[in-house]
């Protein structure tokens, strides 16, 4: 099969990525399907033997048939900077807008191996995995989410509409209305009068947000606080070192050094906090630690370290790859995959019932109202 030739040696063209990450422009985007079809495209073209820029050609002229101009102009313009000699991972930049960290991280881990179709498949394979799951995650939430939000513009209508003309008739009886229909006209009564103070709080919200994010003082913060969302932060430590395990294995077999990782283990920790202990991870493999070592004081969790830690010990008997090591970390890729995939199932599953009873809470408490109001 024949192969694109690097241009620069592969730990140049992991520096030149690492530093040229801090800045680009916002380029065209893509939907999640014709994302999962290009990288599909593009690795059918790499096994075919074509060169980047010819295959990056072929795709935008098969997008361009289907009359998506849009994606075939961006992916024309990807492959003019290859033909140009510059990396697709550097190209990438240029179009945030149809590609994450996590797609240019793929891609330069392809170029580092010299083995761009692995990189294409485990993309498109990322891609369907996102697409399957956000639609199973957005059938559970939708129907109890409208239901919810249908509840509370009854009550809102009820409380501002039904139950004042009903309250008064009550007390035109002589009789006194109960604490959950005046509670309710209370309530709307003074979000319908004072909707302006919480447009203001929630706009003031955004903006303090807004003025954080834009600092990396305040961004650190905000990731600080992140990590320590209780179940949350755990399972964002999880995915970011599962995302780099994922790529780990084929890059050691094909000759990367640990040296040479770090870029990319740079623009996958898209949280501070877990990029600066990236930093921990260069000093211990500068200083001539163990991968292990190196990893550990990283912040991998210790499913990762422990394989990593026994097949250091482990010389092969033929060749220059730990296939010891390769099993492990596809071991620990595999069990971390799991953990993560249960956890947001479990997610979906309590915030749907948490959805479902807070709407039939709030139908419930509409209708008690106007019982009460009656009585």
């Amino acid at each position: 099969m024949q192969t694109l030739k690097p241009s620069v040696r592969p730990s140049n063209r992991l520096a030149s990525f690492g530093a040229s990450m801090a800045g680009s422009v916002a380029g065209s985007g893509m939907d999640a399907r014709d994302r999962e079809r290009f990288f599909f495209f593009m690795a059918m073209m790499m096994k075919t033997g074509q060169t980047t820029s010819d295959a990056l050609k072929a795709v935008a002229k098969a997008f361009r048939a289907e009359k998506n101009d849009s994606v075939a102009n961006a992916v024309v313009g990807l492959a003019q900077k290859v033909a140009q000699g510059k990396p697709l991972s550097q190209a990438m930049l240029a179009e945030r807008g149809m590609f994450s960290e996590l797609h240019r991280a793929a891609i330069l881990a392809g170029e580092a191996s010299n083995n761009m179709q692995k990189s294409f498949d485990i993309l498109r394979i990322l891609e369907d995995k996102k697409i399957n799951a956000g639609r199973a995650g957005m059938a559970e939430l939708l129907t109890p989410l409208l239901m919810l939000l249908l509840s509370l513009v009854s009550i809102f209508n009820t409380g501002l509409n039904t139950l004042p003309v009903m309250v008064k008739l009550h007390e035109a009886q002589g009789k006194e209305s109960g604490m959950i229909p005046l509670g309710i006209i209370a309530t709307t009564n003074f979000l319908a009068g004072y909707w302006f103070v919480l447009v203001a709080l929630l706009a003031m919200v955004a903006v303090v947000m807004w003025s954080m994010n834009s600092n990396p003082a305040g961004r650190t913060v905000l990731h600080t606080l992140q990590l320590q969302i209780p179940f949350y932060g755990r399972f964002l430590i999880y995915r970011t070192y599962n995302q780099m395990l994922l790529y780990f294995p084929y890059l050691l077999a094909s000759g990367v050094k640990p040296k040479q990782l770090i870029p990319i283990m740079e623009s996958l920790a898209t949280n501070l906090v877990l990029k600066k202990r990236i930093d921990q991870f260069n000093h211990v493999i500068t200083t001539g630690g163990s991968l292990s070592e190196a990893m550990g004081r990283a912040g991998f969790p210790e499913l990762i370290v422990t394989p990593v830690s026994v097949a250091e010990n482990y010389a092969p008997t033929t060749g220059n790859v730990n296939d010891v090591l390769i099993e492990g970390m596809q071991h620990s890729h595999a069990i971390l995959e799991r953990i993560l995939n249960d956890a947001h199932k479990t997610f979906i599953g309590v915030f749907s019932a948490m959805l479902w009873i807070m709407g039939g809470a709030v139908m419930m408490l509409d209708m008690l109202s106007i019982v009460l109001s009656q009585a």
